[in-house]
């Protein structure tokens, strides 16, 4: 009897633990149009679904959540095969939950952009912010048909964003430069996340966030 009271107490404090260390990411939508959000865990599927004007979505990533990707287009859909096409063509909202105490954001460009987007934490779980440090991160580009120049590119649907054409490379380059002049704060190249000051954010473990389009 001793040992299954043991055994439930240690149960009841890996679950208080657990529940204490789990991040909650909300997904909300302040475009003036539908969007369908997406997102995506390292070795996991896609999930999407429709947001309309004013409409949000909590999703719960427990303790550990590597890889973490959200994105949106256009669209009322839902369609995950459609989120799945779209998101090459799509500025992306990157996390990596509970690595070493930490959590890591950024906002990543190498891709593409195809819509305002907004990492900001709404609860740093104790922790202060400073910087970098439980930052905000943000970028919009207004008018993507004027910004989108050679040899970037326009990529039409489902993304309807700007593709970046030279991002995955190493250092920046003309194509990417245009992505870094517009959102300096976000990733536009491989080894973006050398750059002081830092592209990629930090927050304590267990915090929580909000991911918004057009903020």
């Amino acid at each position: 009897m001793a040992k299954l009271q043991l055994a439930a107490v240690v149960l009841s404090l890996l679950a208080i633990t657990s529940c204490v260390y789990a991040t909650r990411i909300n997904v909300r939508n302040q475009c003036s149009f539908a969007v369908t959000a997406c997102d995506q865990g390292q070795g996991s599927g896609v999930t999407c679904y429709a947001l309309q004007n004013g409409g949000q979505r909590q999703k719960d990533v427990g303790a550990s959540w590597p890889g973490g990707l959200i994105w949106g287009f256009p669209s009322g859909s839902g369609d995950a095969g459609q989120g799945n096409a779209a998101k090459p063509q799509a500025n992306l909202a990157e996390f990596t939950i509970g690595s070493n105490g930490q959590d890591y954001y950024d906002l990543s460009n190498v891709n593409a952009y195809n819509l305002p987007l907004m990492i900001n934490p709404t609860n740093t779980n104790g922790d202060t912010r400073s910087g970098s440090h439980c930052g905000t991160l943000s970028c919009t580009i207004n008018n993507l048909n004027s910004f989108c120049r050679a040899p970037n590119r326009l990529t039409g649907a489902p993304g309807n964003g700007c593709y970046n054409v030279d991002g995955p490379g190493n250092n920046p380059t003309a194509g990417t430069q245009a992505f870094k002049n517009a959102c300096p704060n976000s990733y536009a190249y491989s080894k973006d996340d050398t750059r002081n000051p830092p592209v990629v954010y930090a927050c304590k473990a267990g915090s929580d966030y909000e991911v918004v389009f057009c903020p």
